[in-house]
C-alpha cells in the first residue's frame, strides 16, 4: 500500500465530505410590495365619492401615503363627503374609480424599480393620486341641490359614512345641522308661483340638400361619430406610462430600456392628453408593433410588474 505525497492512500478514494460542495444558485428575494387593504363596505357600494376616501385612508394605513398628503388631499375635497356644510369638491370624483388597479400601481411605486429615476416614478406617483383626489382641484363641482328629496337622500348619506367613520363627530354634526336648516327653510318657503303657459313651437326650417344629395349624407372625409381611440386593425403600440410634463420622457425611455432589454429597439413618444376634470397629462408609448406582438409583450411586462396596455401607435 503506496501513500501519496499529500497523504491521502493510493488507490482509495477521500471521503465525501472532504471534497468541495458544488457552488449553490442563490435565487433572487422576491420583491415585496405593500399590502392595502381594501374592501368597500355595502353601504357605499355605489358612491364612488366616498370610495374615493375609503382608498384614501387604507393607503395611509398601509404607509403609502403620510398623514400630511392624507390630510391635504381629504381637506381640499372633503366637499364630496359633507356638500352641504363645506366647499364643493373636485369635479369628477362621482365617476367610478378603479381602486384596486390605483392601490397595486402605488404599491409598486413605493419600492425603487432598478434603472427608473426618481423623478419619473414621482411623476406617475403624482398623477395617481391626483386622479384619485387631487390635492389643488382645478374645477370644483357645482353647489348640492336643496330640494326635499336631495336633502333626505344628504341625510342618509351622512348617517353612513359617520358609521363607516368617513365623517369624524364634528364633521357629522355640522353636515346634519346644516341639512335641517336647510329643511326648515324649505318648509316654511312659500309656493312657487305657477308657470307660464307653454309657447308654441315653430317647425324647424329644413336644411337644404345639395343637388343629387342624399339627407343625412357625410362629405367627404367626415368620420361619423368622431375617431375611433383604438382600432386593432391599425399600427398598435403599448402606453407604458403618464407623465406629469414631457421633459422626463428621455430619463424614461433609457430607464424603460435598461430596465425591459425588449424594448430596447422600439421607437417611443410622448403623447399630450387632455383629461377631463384632471387636467393635462403626457403617456409615454412604444411601437409599432403587430397586434399578436402587442398582446405578447404587454402581457409579459405586466408579468413584471409594469403597467402596460395597448393602444394605437
Amino acid at each position: 500500500m503506496g501513500l501519496t505525497g499529500c497523504g491521502g492512500i493510493v488507490g482509495i478514494p477521500p471521503a465525501a465530505e472532504s471534497w468541495p460542495s458544488p457552488q449553490q444558485e442563490v435565487a433572487p428575494e422576491a420583491v415585496r410590495y405593500p399590502e392595502v387593504r381594501l374592501s368597500v363596505p355595502t353601504a357605499i357600494a355605489a358612491d364612488p365619492e366616498a370610495q374615493r376616501f375609503l382608498l384614501l385612508r387604507q393607503l395611509a394605513e398601509a404607509g403609502l401615503v403620510g398623514p400630511d398628503e392624507a390630510a391635504t388631499r381629504r381637506n381640499a375635497n372633503i366637499g364630496a363627503l359633507a356638500p352641504y356644510s363645506a366647499p364643493p369638491p373636485a369635479a369628477g370624483l362621482g365617476r367610478p374609480v378603479a381602486l384596486r388597479d390605483i392601490a397595486d400601481r402605488l404599491a409598486r411605486l413605493s419600492v425603487p424599480a432598478p434603472g427608473m429615476p426618481p423623478s419619473v416614478r414621482q411623476a406617475e406617483r403624482d398623477f395617481l393620486m391626483d386622479s384619485l383626489l387631487p390635492a389643488e382641484p382645478v374645477t370644483r363641482t357645482p353647489p348640492a341641490r336643496k330640494d326635499s328629496a336631495a336633502l333626505s337622500v344628504g341625510r342618509r348619506r351622512a348617517e353612513d359614512l359617520a358609521r363607516l367613520g368617513l365623517l369624524d363627530h364634528e364633521e357629522y354634526q355640522r353636515e346634519m345641522a346644516t341639512i335641517i336648516a336647510a329643511e326648515r327653510e324649505l318648509a316654511n318657503a312659500p309656493p312657487p308661483p305657477p308657470p307660464p303657459p307653454p309657447k308654441k313651437k315653430k317647425a324647424p326650417a329644413k336644411k337644404p340638400v345639395p343637388d343629387g344629395g342624399v339627407p343625412g349624407a357625410t362629405r367627404d372625409g367626415d368620420i361619423p361619430g368622431g375617431t375611433v381611440p383604438f382600432n386593432p386593425k391599425g399600427t398598435l403600440g403599448l402606453h407604458l406610462l403618464s407623465m406629469a410634463s414631457p421633459t422626463t420622457t428621455d430619463k424614461a425611455v433609457e430607464a424603460l430600456k435598461k430596465e425591459f432589454p425588449e424594448l430596447a429597439a422600439m421607437e417611443f413618444k410622448a403623447v399630450k392628453t387632455d383629461i377631463p376634470d384632471l387636467g393635462t397629462t403626457y403617456r409615454l408609448m412604444a411601437g409599432p408593433l403587430s397586434g399578436t406582438d402587442a398582446e405578447a409583450l404587454c402581457r409579459a411586462l405586466r408579468g413584471k410588474g409594469q403597467s402596460c396596455a395597448i393602444t394605437n401607435f
